[in-house]
């Protein structure tokens, strides 16, 4: 017996990733192999991460205790971020970096990012990605990891005028009209200042952001109070990096016109007070019903 409620046969020799997948099922179905032992299945070897204690992800509540292995109770693990290696669920290169940085020193965070990016297993747009998905105040090793995105980049970061122009050009490439710029930041008045872009009619505001990560990380508090704001009036604010706007745009699109789309049913105006064709700068309802019509054809 492994574990209670889990045996060997054996005849068997046993292994390293014989180990892994026995403390993977005495922990449950809902656990997934993350931080350095996702790291180790990749490929990587004992002068980055070593191979023990075998770590491991599961949701909050979860409670397991398996001997030999450490259990990260973690809500933010999202499927995007999850694969198959070696036959066993696991956190994909990009986030187990994510992972890695609450747990490893910051030289050693340094190494693991260089042989990922030198290997090609990840991509410095994809652990840029993953960390804004999950960055929040607080959250351990965000600083080290912006610090280390930050030395690794191109050293080149848009100014906000031509950040601002590659997101509007790839919006009228998509089909969208063009939303409104520098508009005052929604809210009771408690703040002030201007956001990048919004859809008056969806009540979405998009904002580019072309910070170096440890600025972004210095004012991440700053940004879920602008946010909070907005929110209060019922805005929602969408959040796009320089690293995605010149590197997805497509994708940047869609996840505009998707949240606007939502938004506008959930408002569920009349057909007599939807945007029609030629209607005022701001509005994205009428792209929208057209989009949505096309596809149905």
């Amino acid at each position: 017996m492994r574990h209670p409620g889990v045996y060997a046969i054996s005849a068997v020799p046993t292994s390293w990733h014989q180990d892994v997948w026995a403390a993977l099922l005495a922990i449950g179905p809902r656990a997934t192999v993350s931080h350095e032992t996702a790291l180790r299945l990749l490929g990587l070897g004992d002068d980055l991460v070593p191979s023990r204690p075998l770590t491991f992800t599961i949701p909050h509540g979860g409670h397991a205790r398996v001997a030999g292995a450490v259990v990260h109770q973690i809500d933010d693990l999202a499927p995007v971020d999850v694969g198959v290696v070696a036959m066993l669920p696991s956190s994909r290169p990009h986030r187990a970096v994510v992972e890695v940085a609450a747990t490893v020193g910051r030289r050693q965070l340094g190494d693991i990012v260089d042989e990922l990016l030198v290997t090609r297993r990840t991509s410095h747009e994809g652990i840029a990605a993953c960390l804004a998905r999950v960055i929040r105040p607080g959250k351990p090793g965000v600083m080290a990891l912006g610090e280390v995105l930050d030395e690794r980049g191109d050293g080149y970061v848009a100014d906000a005028s031509e950040l601002e122009r590659a997101l509007f050009t790839a919006l009228g490439s998509a089909g969208l009209p063009p939303p409104r710029r520098q508009v005052p930041l929604p809210g009771p008045g408690a703040l002030d200042g201007l956001v990048d872009a919004a859809y008056d009619d969806a009540k979405v505001i998009i904002e580019a952001d072309g910070r170096r990560w440890h600025t972004r990380i210095r004012d991440l508090k700053r940004d879920h109070q602008r946010d909070a704001e907005a929110a209060r009036v019922g805005w929602q604010t969408l959040r796009f990096l320089y690293e995605e706007i010149m590197g997805d745009p497509g994708n940047v699109c869609a996840v505009i016109r998707d949240v606007c789309a939502v938004r506008m049913r959930s408002q569920e105006l009349p057909a007599s007070r939807r945007p029609t064709e030629g209607a005022e700068i701001g509005g994205v309802g009428e792209a929208i019903a057209t989009a949505s019509a096309l596809s149905r054809q």
